[in-house]
């Protein structure tokens, strides 16, 4: 898929002795990614290896290669969407004060479809960075510009991958010496065209409310209450609103595009013929801002494709200030700076999970190993999760593992799996990491974590004490993701988020009245309510609770009868759906405040322990898994027999006992280490 990474660099003109120092060649090829695989070009014939452009070596470790791009001669005037693109590759020390820009894009198809002329020789670029390279020419003779997929030998020799890692490595420096990050989101179409106006929109809306200036305040808050109305509006042209249309692009899922936006001095994102600052996409898409007067949790969705991105850029802005961790990246630890790419963006090679966000980490005080693209996946997740435990007082990291495709792969069960994405989550492309709880217990009392490393580094010791086992669990909330806004399907594929939870929903009452206290399904439902409330992110009043259980009983009601009336073989294709059923029963209302509360429930399952305790957890637990409460650890793990060893399952809720109630009854004799690999 694409390749999101590229940083351009335009300027000065270099010295005559710098710009004598372009490259030439050597292992090298056409253009490629430093996370993925490029396509070289052939060698059969001598004539083929006399017009490919190949790279050699860089001279030292600080070396770094600039694009100088020009236009041809005789183009002045052409269309800038048409231009033939040349160049030349000058080395310079990353350190050596040349002016450049840096170019962040996606790849797109990441087969070379057009050439770029270097130095006289010819290099096979993707479509998207050639049309990146022509937007940026745009009313220019030229620009110095790094783009890491042109600057980078891309190859797979062992040359090239030792180059690749270490310019990785460089990438705070390439990334915050830029003039400016530019930003090329695509071509643009009339979707992208409508959203880029409305953004602009609404910030000059909310600048002139905030400078008090184009007229009287009552009268421009009006007006910006209607600029964001229309921008939310849902309707057959725009199902999702106006702003849909930038927020769908590929650039805003990339891993990669983290770091060039933390680490760049100002930023500005070019699509189609419009052109934006940063700031201007932050203020257009942040409703919270004034705020607006109708704030829900759809306008609140669109701050987050850049807010993650813009934090940490200022965060890194405050450091380099002098202004003391604790007060500027407060609660900023490592594990948060690697995890929300982990659960939300994408990334074509595994690895850039963790490399990808190396710069960034560096500039923040954070420590990884440095990038090595010759190393296993697992050791390289491994190692991560290892640096995260260094710079963490507690055991948070097991909140965010749970069982997952990275076992198949050597990845040990209690590191982080942090491939995939949330946007990829399906029934038959499960998780790879958990939900994140949402509750902060302090179910091992006040206990700090106790850990050692074991088998070479691959196993994880921890000391806790056994709670009890799991002996029923109902069927997981397993949803859909490309289905979703994520994906930017129809509206109409939505209902598969309900109609999954119905199907669990049933499963989850009838575990809960497994209790021999509980046979009558209103007291259950009471229960059950009991424990989901604990994983919502609103907090609940009484009042709230009583109208949140009643309409979860109404949910289960719906479901059942759909069950059935299947069974019963009266149901026929005119009939209702569950979901239908539902919003029937509830109104569709009240229906998406109990779904909006539910979200949390996504991906995990209703338990019942060997002494009828009630719990939730991750989807793939299952009946014998074993319940630990260990030192330094907010949540309880569930663990599964593996030899002499465990494998760690995932975090897990247990009511009645988050609050100490267990630990207290416990004591030191009842500690015992568990081996996690």
């Amino acid at each position: 898929m694409k390749r999101v990474r590229r940083w351009l660099g335009e300027g000065k003109r270099p010295a005559a002795a710098a710009a004598a120092t372009k490259t030439a060649a050597a292992t090298g090829t056409a253009e490629g990614t430093r996370v993925e695989p490029s396509t070289q070009p052939s060698a059969a014939t001598n004539a083929d290896q006399d017009t490919s452009f190949r790279y050699k070596p860089l001279p030292t470790n600080s070396t770094i290669r600039i694009l100088q791009l020009q236009r041809q001669a005789g183009e002045w005037n052409a269309p800038w969407a048409s231009l033939s693109l040349r160049g030349s590759l000058i080395e310079t020390a990353v350190d050596s004060g040349l002016q450049y820009f840096a170019l962040s894009y996606t790849w797109g198809d990441p087969a070379p479809r057009e050439n770029i002329e270097i130095d006289g020789k010819t290099l096979g670029i993707t479509a998207s960075c050639a049309c990146a390279l022509r937007r940026l020419l745009r009313g220019k003779i030229e620009r110095y510009i790094w783009v890491d997929s042109i600057c980078i030998n891309q190859a797979d020799t062992p040359e090239a991958l030792e180059e690749r890692g270490s310019q990785v490595a460089m990438m705070d420096q390439i990334y915050r010496g830029a003039v400016k990050v530019l930003v090329h989101l695509g071509q643009g179409d009339a979707a992208s065209d409508v959203a880029c106006e409305t953004l602009k929109r609404l910030t000059q809306c909310y600048m002139a409310v905030k400078l008090g200036i184009g007229g009287p305040m009552e009268e421009t808050r009006r007006k910006y209450e209607e600029l964001a109305d229309d921008a939310l509006a849902t309707t057959p042209e725009y199902p999702y609103g106006k702003l849909h249309g930038v927020f769908r692009l590929p650039w805003f899922r990339r891993t990669w595009v983290v770091q060039e936006v933390a680490l760049g001095r100002d930023v500005m994102f070019y699509c189609g013929e419009y052109m934006m600052h940063l700031k201007t996409i932050l203020i257009g898409a942040d409703f919270t801002k004034l705020p607006y007067s109708k704030l829900d949790a759809t306008s609140m969705h669109w701050r987050s494709y850049v807010d993650y991105h813009d934090s940490l850029n200022e965060f890194v802005r405050r450091r380099e200030e002098g202004e003391p961790v604790s007060s500027t990246v407060s609660g900023l630890t490592l594990l948060c700076v690697l995890m929300v790419p982990a659960m939300m963006l994408e990334a074509t090679r595994r690895e850039d999970k963790i490399y990808g966000l190396y710069g960034v980490c560096k500039r923040l005080g954070f420590e990884l190993p440095r990038p090595d693209y010759k190393k296993s996946l697992a050791t390289v997740y491994t190692e991560a999760a290892r640096a995260i435990l260094r710079y963490e007082s507690d055991l948070g990291i097991l909140a965010c593992v749970c069982e997952s495709p990275g076992w198949e792969l050597g990845i040990p069960s209690w590191v982080p799996n942090f491939s995939g994405s949330v946007r990829q989550w399906t029934p038959t492309n499960p998780p790879h990491m958990p939900i994140p709880f949402r509750t902060k217990s302090l179910v091992s009392g006040l206990s700090t974590r106790q850990h050692e490393y074991a088998l070479d580094g691959q196993g994880l010791q921890v000391k806790g004490r056994r709670c009890r086992a799991i002996s029923a669990a109902g069927l997981p909330w397993m949803t859909d993701a490309t289905t979703t806004i994520f994906a930017g399907a129809p509206m109409s594929d939505n209902v598969q988020v309900l109609e999954s939870l119905l199907a669990s929903l049933p499963s989850w009452v009838e575990v809960v009245r497994g209790r021999s206290d509980l046979p009558d399904e209103q007291r259950a439902v009471q229960i059950l309510t009991s424990a989901l409330i604990q994983d919502i992110i609103q907090p609940v009043s009484g009042q709230d609770l009583a109208a949140f259980a009643q309409n979860l009983a109404t949910m289960v009601r719906s479901a059942t009868w759909r069950t059935e009336e299947r069974l019963g073989e009266t149901a026929d294709e005119g009939s209702p759906s569950a979901s239908d059923a539902a919003v029937g029963l509830l109104g569709l209302q009240a229906l998406t405040a109990t779904l909006s509360r539910l979200v949390g429930m996504q991906w995990k399952t209703v338990f019942r322990t060997t002494d009828g305790h009630i719990g939730v957890g991750t989807h793939t637990l299952q009946n014998g898994d074993i319940m630990a409460v260990l030192h330094g650890f907010s949540m309880v793990a569930i663990l599964r027999p593996w030899g002499d060893w465990y494998r760690y399952v995932g975090p897990a809720y247990i009511d009645g006992i988050m609050n100490g109630e267990f630990w207290i009854t416990t004591s030191e004799a009842d500690d015992e280490w568990f081996t996690l690999v």
